[in-house]
């Protein structure tokens, strides 16, 4: 009976090993190290950088595919490593548009069965010779009809020992930039001269939905002829409707389908009424409904059940208090059986 036990054990032993020796069989990635830091690096400057790739398995290893995050560009990249060789993955850091740390990361893909996609980075401080104050970021968060603005300040860096600004675009005709040099008591305090304030304006009219664009600064220092500077956020209605178009779809009249957009008044400390709801087009009817009086609001569109077949397009229309947008319009379409 223990000489059966003990033929089990070294039996399930046996297998256990096998097991391992057959989860370890194939191709193995090793990246060492898989961080290349490149430290203090001039903004605009472009770095090679290569990673090596060692194949520690006994079968071939296959590099699927090398995918790099915004900023770096993957140059080439061995396809296969046999076993026992070491490949390679190089790669470019474009710094321009960057400032300070940053790190930017390359997804290696293979066929590797324990661990299939390996992450590298490419770290760098990215020291400006002229630097945007507080960052070379601008963000609004704005309400439709109102003339919004945001100031950043470009200034010379310990790199730069002087620089004129020599002109200023945008990409984007709903946002005017205006440059301005500072005088020395307007400078801020530990930072080199001279400075120049950029004055960012979202115009009343900018559409709503939300901002992606960027302001070109143009100076006649050699190293930094361009700084960018990013603007994002968002145009908020003034009268927020959800859905922004009613769609019934094919629908059977003698049933009364029904839809209701929502309203909101973004406009924080305001109210804005609802007077009245109509459409123009007989086929249906509506209901306005107070959920808070001058803050929110639900419009109710049915069809009536005698209206005819066919296709409908008609046309929503919200009556306000509020001067600046009187009226809002909703298109309504429906295919009525």
């Amino acid at each position: 009976m223990h000489s059966a036990v003990r033929i089990g054990m070294l039996a399930v032993a046996v297998m256990t090993v096998a097991g391992m020796g057959m989860a370890q069989a194939g191709p193995k990635l090793v990246v060492d190290p898989t961080i290349a830091d490149l430290g203090d690096v001039s903004q605009g400057d472009v770095r090679d950088v290569t990673f090596e790739l060692r194949n520690e398995g006994d079968g071939t290893l296959t590099i699927k595919a090398v995918r790099p995050t915004c900023g770096c560009t993957v140059v080439d990249y061995d396809k296969e490593i046999a076993p026992g060789a070491v490949g390679k993955v190089d790669a470019k850091l474009d710094t321009a548009g960057f400032n300070g740390p940053i790190s930017k990361s390359i997804l290696v893909m293979t066929d590797d069965p324990i661990n299939p996609t390996t992450t590298l980075a490419i770290k760098a401080n990215v020291k400006p010779y002229i630097e945007v104050l507080p960052r070379p970021l601008v963000r609004f968060n704005a309400l439709q009809l109102e003339e919004v603005e945001q100031k950043v300040v470009i200034a010379a860096t310990e790199r730069t020992k002087g620089f004129s600004v020599t002109g200023v675009k945008s990409d984007n005709d709903a946002i005017t930039p205006a440059i301005r040099k500072l005088e020395a008591s307007e400078m801020v305090e530990g930072k080199s001269a001279p400075q120049y304030e950029l004055t960012l304006t979202l115009a009343a009219d900018a559409p709503v939905g939300p901002l992606n664009s960027v302001v070109t600064v143009e100076t006649d220092n050699a190293n930094a002829k361009r700084i960018q500077v990013r603007v994002f956020g968002v145009v908020r209605a003034l009268l927020q409707v959800s859905p922004p178009e009613l769609q019934f779809g094919a629908v059977r009249a003698a049933e009364s389908p029904a839809r209701t957009v929502v309203v909101v008044n973004n406009k924080v400390g305001e109210s804005i009424q609802i007077l009245d709801a109509t459409i123009d087009d007989p086929a249906f009817e509506t209901e306005l409904k107070a959920i808070e009086e001058g803050r929110r609001y639900h419009v109710t569109v049915a069809v009536q059940n005698t209206a005819g077949t066919g296709i409908k397009d008609a046309t929503l229309t919200l009556r306000t208090t509020d001067d600046s947008m009187k009226t809002v319009t909703i298109p309504v379409r429906a295919s009525l059986r």
